[in-house]
């Protein structure tokens, strides 16, 4: 842990992390908060390259969906009309990944990174992270603060500012990094009754 890193190293340091992955287990909680309003929906993922993943989608103790991929198959589960959509797998298709290494792919273009603080989010010291847009005048413009873990250098947390009101936040926790080595996590069971419909 370096608490005298500069922000743009840092950032380096977190993208390199994120290359040597060769397979991920987490589960991803994004939160929305619309007026007076808040809705949460959580992720459940594991992935391993180059074609394999399952994502669970819940909102407290409800399943919205299932999405299995083996590798050559992708199985959409409905668990609502009990139904599971079957396609190939195109080699083009990407496997998921935590939304906020999206974000943070080039970030640097668009945003001016301040110099880290330290922090401590659950016993687990972190780097916070201000992003001010290049272009505060853009009525679309948005700050984010993200929070990555010093140790492994994961993103934890990411929150967005619209007008000084948070607006979304991206929490991730249960991180496990190249421990999947069973392709059986990726095997999809049929529940009972479902129909199987190919598209």
């Amino acid at each position: 842990m370096d608490s005298d890193i500069d922000a743009n190293t840092l950032l380096e340091k977190v993208t390199e992390s994120q290359q040597n992955i060769e397979s991920l287990a987490y589960i991803e909680t994004l939160t929305m908060y619309i007026g007076n309003e808040t809705r949460t929906v959580e992720y459940d993922v594991r992935l391993k390259k180059p074609d394999k993943f399952r994502r669970i989608e819940r909102s407290g103790s409800f399943t919205h969906s299932e999405i299995v991929s083996n590798g050559e198959e992708i199985r959409i589960y409905d668990p609502i009309k009990n139904v599971v959509l079957i396609r190939n797998q195109t080699p083009s298709e990407k496997i998921p990944e935590p939304a906020i290494y999206t974000f943070m792919t080039n970030i640097t273009e668009k945003y001016t990174i301040e110099d880290p603080e330290m922090e401590s989010i659950n016993s687990t010291q972190v780097y916070r992270v201000k992003l001010i847009p290049h272009e505060l005048d853009n009525g679309s413009a948005r700050e984010y603060l993200v929070w990555i873990d010093s140790n492994n250098l994961i993103p934890l947390k990411l929150q967005s500012y619209y007008e000084g009101n948070l607006v979304l936040s991206l929490e991730y926790r249960n991180y496990s990094i190249n421990s999947i080595t069973n392709d059986d996590e990726f095997s999809f069971t049929v529940p009972y009754g479902a129909s199987e419909v190919y598209i």
